[in-house]
């Protein structure tokens, strides 16, 4: 076109010249000049019509191309996906959120057991100030600065059902959320939740580390999206490999995916601060109940007749040591019976009887090598025993300080040689837990005078 345009301007210049000619000999010349001028354009003009011809085409086939390729992909997607059988629902989060003042959430139980069927059974939970703290992490620093998430605190804190109470209040307009929750033996668990449809997947536990980021490619996209990675364990290969998967997925489009890491693991071990800042990863310790928050807990009707059969002491008195009161007991006085056994875990007080929680504290005592070992950390980061379940933790002028989960484990661990300097140093460390600390003096003492 510019060509022309470049033609069609020396052309005027020569008819211009044409017009001025005052010598009878130039005018000939100038003719022949204007006609051979006129032939490179209709050359120039034919040249553009083939080549508008040839656009057209490309066009034509870059669209084609572009359709195969995609045509391609989701065939391709559809073949990785052929390992996975996922099951689809609907979403039914319209029944969930916040109630009585924002007191209590209800949660579906069907998301914490990784399965679509609708049983109708809701778990009402108790919204204390930590449920709440962890709230704001998540819509703060996760959701809107972008932030790698990394939730830690010990077992029975209430990490997990908090975080998915968070992603059921998400704008389901704007975001959608997957929950990958790792397991130690089984196999792993997916829920994807966009829109107002479910759908779920187990991954073979001998395979997920491999799978893991196939499975994560064929996720659904198309909006914001936040990934729970539940469970994690540093000293399961499968869950480190699923990680960095899971790390690759966020950092592929960090304006758009969020991801958060939910772990019982005493802490991350050796850290780098400079991995940290390029990750953007951000700590949060949940800490342990207390035991005003289970009073608290129980005074809604609704709540106390949930976990009613819980706070049932189906053990006697004598295989614990302890003086209990017989008869009717009051709400106050089930909740402190149960609390010498339970301690700082809501799932040993309202997930499990007693008689369940004394077998599983008892095995893991037998595992435990000693008071001073278990509280300097010396189980291990991501102990590979259940020692983990018998510590508690608390976060005290930002320091976080672990201790014996409940008054049962500590008068057991107490027994172990060399305690006396292992509970002075707890006694004094753990003002904030006015309960154990009152139980902490009194094995100090008792230890001191043996």
């Amino acid at each position: 076109v510019d060509e022309i345009k470049g033609v069609d301007q020396v052309m005027a210049d020569v008819e211009q010249e044409i017009s001025q000619a005052q010598d009878p000999n130039m005018k000939p010349v100038l003719i022949m000049k204007q006609t051979k001028l006129e032939g490179e354009k209709q050359q120039l003009a034919a040249r553009e019509k083939r080549l508008r011809g040839d656009k057209k085409q490309l066009g034509v086939r870059e669209r084609q191309l572009r359709d195969k390729k995609a045509k391609l992909r989701e065939e391709m997607k559809e073949k990785k996906q052929a390992a996975f059988t996922w099951t689809e629902s609907e979403a039914r989060l319209d029944g969930m959120g916040f109630c009585k003042e924002e007191k209590y959430f209800r949660l579906d139980c069907s998301y914490l057991r990784g399965t679509n069927v609708n049983s109708g059974e809701q778990l009402l939970l108790y919204c204390r100030k930590a449920f709440l703290e962890q709230f704001r992490f998540l819509r703060e620093q996760v959701l809107e600065h972008g932030a790698l998430g990394w939730i830690q605190g010990s077992p029975g804190t209430g990490k997990t059902t908090t975080t998915l109470s968070f992603c059921m209040t998400l704008d389901r307009n704007e975001w959608s959320f997957k929950c990958i929750r790792l397991k130690a033996r089984s196999n792993t668990c997916v829920v994807e939740v966009t829109g107002n449809k479910r759908r779920t997947c187990s991954v073979a536990k001998e395979s997920e580390g491999e799978q893991m980021k196939l499975l994560l490619e064929g996720l659904l996209d198309g909006k914001k999206s936040l990934l729970v990675l539940d469970g994690y364990l540093t000293h399961q290969e499968s869950h480190t490999r699923a990680l960095v998967a899971c790390i690759g997925w966020r950092d592929a489009d960090r304006q758009n995916r969020r991801l958060v890491v939910v772990t019982s693991m005493a802490s991350r071990g050796k850290t780098y601060d400079e991995e940290d800042r390029e990750l953007g990863l951000k700590e949060h310790i949940v800490p342990s109940w207390r035991i005003d928050e289970y009073l608290e807990a129980v005074q809604f009707d609704e709540f106390y007749n949930q976990v009613a059969p819980s706070l049932e002491m189906n053990v006697t008195g004598e295989i614990l040591s302890l003086e209990m009161t017989t008869g009717s007991k009051s709400k106050q006085q089930r909740v402190r019976h149960k609390h010498y056994l339970a301690g700082g875990s809501c799932r040993y007080m309202f997930d499990m009887t007693a008689a369940e929680v004394l077998r599983c504290l008892d095995l893991a005592l037998e595992s435990a090598p000693n008071l001073r070992n278990l509280l300097r950390g010396h189980a291990g980061v991501s102990s590979e025993d259940i020692t983990n379940r018998l510590i508690a933790s608390t976060v005290t002028q930002q320091t976080v300080v672990w201790f014996p989960v409940s008054k049962y484990v500590a008068s057991n661990l107490a027994a172990s040689r060399g305690a006396v300097d292992t509970l002075r140093k707890m006694w004094t460390s753990c003002s904030g837990q006015r309960d154990l600390c009152g139980h902490l003096l009194e094995m100090l003492f008792f230890e001191e005078v043996r």
